[in-house]
């Protein structure tokens, strides 16, 4: 454990360790309390608040620059939060309490933890010199030290279940991008994750090749994972989301059911962003 002291506004809040965190005794998967974040002097979070239980769906939606992104990364402590705390299925994320002060993990222990926390991203991010198979089972095997065999099978059925069974020995470069994208879910899914995080997975798609993540990810969705979408896909929000939240300024603005606000938003400045989108 490295014993750097997080400068977090919420570290000077004592817990007992070993104490149930908030997550944990409302059976939540994520729970995040009082989030800030900052770039310098640019405060890109600004106090988040959110819950997702278990098996739901979370859909955030808000403008270029409102944090969507920031937080996303922050879930898994690809970005180091400045105050606050954040709990996935009842475990602190990236750091330790002690004393009432927060000491950042050392990074092996940080990468146990996002071993539970897949991510995909904007762009796929896949190694150009490996084949989609070899892309997939990377990570089972380095990472979780399984056998190739092992982490093959899995990975044959996962490309199977994303629609590409006949693109294993494909390069990235053989692929469109919506195929490459499916890959990149489908090597999120071969940790066995608990929680999957999405950062605008179809922005960078051609228009035509968006329905084919979005179905993954509703096939997804039907089998109970756990899942933070952030995304401009308002119909997918609508019809998959369990639950929505719209974001700006580096808060969040309101939330609720995805139908009831797309419907009836009350903030004046959610009202003025669905307009331009809806």
């Amino acid at each position: 454990m490295t014993e750097t002291t997080a400068t977090a506004q919420g570290a000077d809040r004592p817990a007992v360790r070993g104490t149930v965190p908030p997550s944990a005794q409302a059976g939540l998967m994520v729970q995040a309390d009082n989030v800030h974040k900052s770039f310098g002097s640019l405060e890109v979070l600004r106090g988040v608040d959110l819950a997702v239980r278990p098996g739901e769906v979370c859909c955030v939606l808000g403008p270029s620059g409102s944090g969507k992104s920031t937080f996303l990364r922050c879930v898994n402590h690809l970005e180091k939060i400045n105050a606050g705390r954040i709990w996935v299925d009842g475990e602190l994320i990236g750091y330790r309490e002690r004393g009432g002060k927060l000491h950042e993990l050392r990074e092996k222990e940080v990468a146990a933890q996002r071993r539970s926390i897949g991510m995909v991203f904007q762009r796929f991010n896949l190694f150009p010199h490996m084949t989609v198979l070899e892309n997939v089972v990377e990570a089972p095997i380095r990472v979780r030290r399984e056998s190739r065999a092992t982490a093959r099978d899995r990975a044959e059925s996962l490309l199977g279940r994303v629609g590409l069974a006949d693109k294993l020995s494909s390069y990235p470069s053989q692929l469109s991008g919506g195929q490459q994208q499916r890959v990149a879910i489908a090597r999120a899914l071969a940790m066995e994750p608990q929680l999957m995080l999405f950062d605008e997975p179809t922005s960078a798609l051609d228009p035509e090749l968006v329905g084919e993540v979005l179905d993954v990810m509703k096939d997804l969705a039907r089998d109970g994972m756990t899942m933070i979408v952030v995304t401009h896909e308002i119909g997918f929000a609508r019809e998959v989301g369990d639950s929505l939240v719209f974001m700006d300024g580096g808060v969040v603005v309101e939330s609720g059911s995805p139908r009831d606000l797309l419907a009836n938003p009350r903030h004046d400045r959610t009202k003025a962003f669905l307009a331009k989108v809806l």
